[in-house]
This record gives structure tokens, sequence and C-alpha cells, in this order.
């Protein structure tokens, strides 16, 4: 099936709200095996809303992981809380799948052994991981820091089945860090990865950094066996780095490629004459990376456009050496801080995150609230595609988004927002809850039609919930093939029928398939018809 391309805006399927009845923030959102979502985060709530257990600190005063599995259409399955009986600081802050059809949570916790954690503290906050089964029920924890603070923003399974974490660490040689920061007074931060097995064992960990702040936000395994791990640096050429960065006290992106054991390979630093930071990094087909983040900067250094106003989306495309091939800034007339960022299944990029910005710039809508999760797509080079503004009715905090499996987009945010425009659910007690949107982008297949002139097709209700009817309303009808297939391409049904009655329709139970939009293809004796239908 060909798809036809048309400039249009996302249209939204649906929308669900999850919380307690104090604050509830969402770190993290990742669609399952099943076609479901799981959603993680910090929860301050006790049992109430949407929440079914308390908190371990009764006095509500820390923060617990909270993970809310959902269905395909956002109905909510179950929900799980983890915690000690400390501060479990900024709660889940990634999540993935295993094997087992079950999920690995990182984040940070400064508790001590007692509620689900297993472990005590090393001192300040560590690394903490829990292995929970495919229903939420905790398998086994880790700990993992020095003596100082640590703060994960990243976990990866490996091709080996272990795990990978990320972040950054201020503690010296203690614990379970074997090597001293650059800067040893423990006042700055190194990137620090901790390498494990299957069981959350440490078979090594290592770090990287200068002689000031160095804050690692994210990493990939890459497809060599390596990792590749970017965050922001505010320091010059010493320790790990070996180069300075262009204006002195300022951060700049910073990326370190390692082999399969953690040993740097090359380092590179990116950025302008103010602030850059590093936040998501992705794979290209090519073995290249692009890497998105946060630019205050102008035409300086290594970055060709001037800020549009404020803070800017910023992307930088590297080949697998490191060398910069392109960049691109996106921006409205104020702040824009990026999410994250992912590829797409056309070879585009989607960016997420926040934005302060009216129209102006790269912004062709105006918020609502002050801050409002603002999406843009590119082609494969980074020039934009189009933009979108989501709508709610006050401030939102966006934590990610992605492409769903049936070529849709999911985005999770926290807000505490009441109903009006995209939002649909009011908040529990006027706190901010979890709340995720899912939308279909019109300009992957819009105003498809019947492509023949003699095949009268029709297909209802349009859009459908679970049944689908397909009639064909020629007379001598002998045979036809029908198939449906995704966003993604992927054929999702197809049937081969013989004998067929004048003015036939086929009904179709599809309430197994997950929101979206499909295309539906009728093949009679050599006339082929296509229709495009939403499923909501």
């Amino acid at each position: 099936m060909t798809a036809i391309a048309q400039q249009d805006s996302l249209a939204k399927l649906w929308d669900k709200r999850y919380g307690g009845l104090l604050m509830d923030e969402i770190s993290w959102t990742i669609q399952t095996a099943d076609g479901g979502y799981l959603l993680g985060g910090s929860v301050y709530s006790g049992i109430g809303g949407d929440k079914t257990q308390d908190n371990w600190d009764i006095t509500y005063n820390t923060y617990d992981f909270w993970v809310v599995k959902t269905d395909s259409l956002g109905n909510k399955q179950w929900d799980k809380r983890f915690g000690g009986f400390s501060d479990d600081g900024i709660g889940v802050s990634s999540i993935r799948q295993t094997k087992d059809n079950g999920f690995i949570l990182g984040g940070i916790s400064s508790s001590d052994s007692g509620g689900d954690k297993t472990q005590a503290c090393w001192g300040g906050f560590d690394y903490w991981m829990v292995k929970i089964d495919s229903n939420g029920n905790k398998m086994w924890d880790k700990r993992l820091g020095g003596t100082n603070e640590e703060l994960l923003w990243c976990l990866q399974i490996t091709a080996d089945g272990g795990y990978i974490l990320g972040g950054y660490s201020h503690s010296g040689i203690s614990g379970d860090k074997t090597q001293d920061n650059w800067d040893i007074s423990e006042s700055t931060a190194d990137y620090w990865i901790v390498k494990t097995d299957s069981l959350g064992n440490k078979q090594w960990d290592k770090r990287y950094g200068g002689t000031d702040d160095d804050e690692l936000t994210d990493l990939i395994q890459t497809r060599d066996g390596g990792y590749i791990l970017v965050g922001g640096s505010a320091s010059d050429s010493s320790g790990d780095k070996t180069q300075n960065n262009w204006a002195p006290g300022n951060y700049n992106y910073w990326i370190v490629k390692t082999d399969s054991a953690g040993n740097q390979l090359w380092d590179k630093r990116f950025g302008g004459n103010a602030e850059d930071e590093a936040i998501s990094v992705v794979e290209t087909p090519d073995d290249g990376f692009v890497i998105g983040g946060i630019s205050n900067s102008n035409i300086s250094g290594d970055k060709t456009q001037n800020t549009q106003g404020g803070d800017d989306y910023w992307i930088i495309k590297i080949d697998s050496l490191g060398n910069k091939l392109w960049d691109k800034d996106y921006g409205g007339t104020r702040n824009d801080d990026l999410s994250n960022l992912v590829i797409t299944s056309d070879g585009g990029i989607l960016l997420a995150g926040n934005s302060e910005s009216s129209i102006g710039g790269d912004k062709m809508e105006n918020n609502v609230g002050a801050r409002q999760t603002w999406l843009i797509k590119t082609d494969s080079a980074g020039n934009k595609l189009w933009d979108k503004t989501i709508f709610v009715n006050g401030p939102a905090i966006t934590s990610n988004a992605f492409q769903t499996q049936d070529g849709c987009y999911l985005i999770g945010s926290w807000t505490a927002a009441e109903p009006g425009y995209y939002k649909t659910q009011a908040s529990w007690d006027s706190s901010a809850d979890y709340w995720i949107v899912k939308f279909r982008d019109t300009t992957i297949i819009t105003g498809i039609k019947d492509i023949t002139t003699n095949l009268q097709l029709n297909v209802y209700p349009n859009p459908f919930t679970n049944e689908l009817d397909i009639t064909l309303a020629q007379q001598n009808l002998k045979q036809a093939d029908f198939s449906i297939c995704n966003m993604l391409g992927q054929t999702v049904y197809t049937q081969h029928e013989t004998n067929l009655s004048p003015s036939y329709t086929k009904m179709l139970d599809l309430s197994y398939l997950p929101n979206g939009v499909y295309l539906v293809e009728v093949v009679v004796d050599g006339e082929v018809g296509v229709r495009e239908v939403v499923k909501q």
C-alpha cells in the first residue's frame, strides 16, 4: 500500500489520567509487548484515586516509585508502589521490558533496608533498580552507589541479558564505586556507569569526567556492543575530557564512546558560547547518532543557527567516530526544553519537550497554559515537517513521547490541569497526576479514497470501536482478497474469500487491535480499493 503524505496536524485518539490525592509526577512511559503501556514516576499519595497502596512513609513527606500498567486503550490494569522509609528521590526514571515479560525499573533511593528495599544506602542517594514480573510483583532489588550522592538517569538491557545503568556520581572510591572522581573534593559530579548481570549483580563500573561538573543524562548500547554516553559538561580539557568547552564555565554537550567493557574510545564536545546540555541519544541506520538537548547558544562554536529566544531544542547528527555532520535548532519566542527524541518508522525524528513560547520561530500554535508539551517531527536530515502544541488548561511537564506499534504517538506528562482542550478527566484533589494522550499523525496518510474507478467499496462505521463492516456492492462477485495493515506497514489481518454473494458484506471483529489508523485493502478481479479507518 502506498501512503499519501500531506501537511496536517495531529488528531487526538484518547487521553487518560492516573493519580492519587497528592503530587504524582510521571518520569517515563513505554509501550508493552501486549500493546498496553507502563508508566513510572514518583508519588507522594497514599491510598486513594487510582493508587491502591500506601507509601512506606505514611506521613507522605517522601517520594516512592509508582508504576501503572494499562491496556492498549489506556484503561488501568494494575498499579504498584515500591520504596523504603526515606526518600526514593525522583521515582522511576527509566523502565524497560525484560524477556520474561516483566520489567526493570531504575531510579534513586536514600532509604536504608526496609519496605521494598533490601540493602542499606551507602550515603546520600544511590542508584536503585527493581525487577518486577508481568503483574508488578517484585522479584528482586539492588542498590549501587558510593558514600556521597549518585543520580540515575537511564537504564538499558544489554545484549547479554544484563543491564547498563547511567547517571552521575559525586562519590570517591567507596561502596560500589571503584574510581575516584577527577575532582577529589567530590564537590562536582562525573559520569558514572555500572554494568550488571541479569540478576542485578555488579560486573564492573566506570567513571568519566573532567575537573568540573559532568552530568550524564542518557546512554545506549551500540550495534558494535559498546556504549555511547551523552550529557552536559562544564569541564575543560582534563581527566577523561580531551577538548575545552567553547565558553569556560558553561555547559556543552559531551559525548563519550566506549567499548563493551566500558573503556573509553573517544570523546567529543559540541556547543556554542552559552549553555548547552545533551538530553537524549539514538543510533541511526548508518551507525551514526542523533543527539538532542537544550541550547541557549547563538551561532558560535559547533552551532550554526541562532536561538529563537531563550533555550531551544538543539539536535546534532554525528558519524560513528563522533564527527559532526549537521546540526539544527528549533524554538519559539521563550524557553523550550527537550525531554527526549526517537527515530520514527519513516526514518524521521520525533522531538518532545516543554515549551513556554507563543507563536513565533518554529512554533505554530500559542500555549494555553504557561508551559505545554511541544512536539516536532522532522525528516531524517532534521528538516521540520510539523510541530504540535498539546493543549491543557494549565501547566504540563513532559516526561517523554514515542511512536506506538500502530504508527501513532503516545505522550506522557504530569499536570494538575482540569478538563478542557485535550484533557478529559479532572485531577484527583486538584494535584498533579500522571497524564498520557495518544495522537494519530494525519500527515502519514490523509485523503485516501478508492484508488480505482470501478470497485464499489464501503467501510462502516469509521471511526470504529470493535467491529468493522466491509461492503462490496458489485454484482457477480467471484472472489476477493481482504487485508488490513497498520501505519508501520505490518499486515494485521488477511483473508481470501470465494463464492461471494451480490452486495457482499464482511463483518470483522477487530477488538484485539490497538487504537490507531489502519488501511483496509480489497482486491477483486484485479481491481483494488483502499480505505483509511480509525479504531478508537
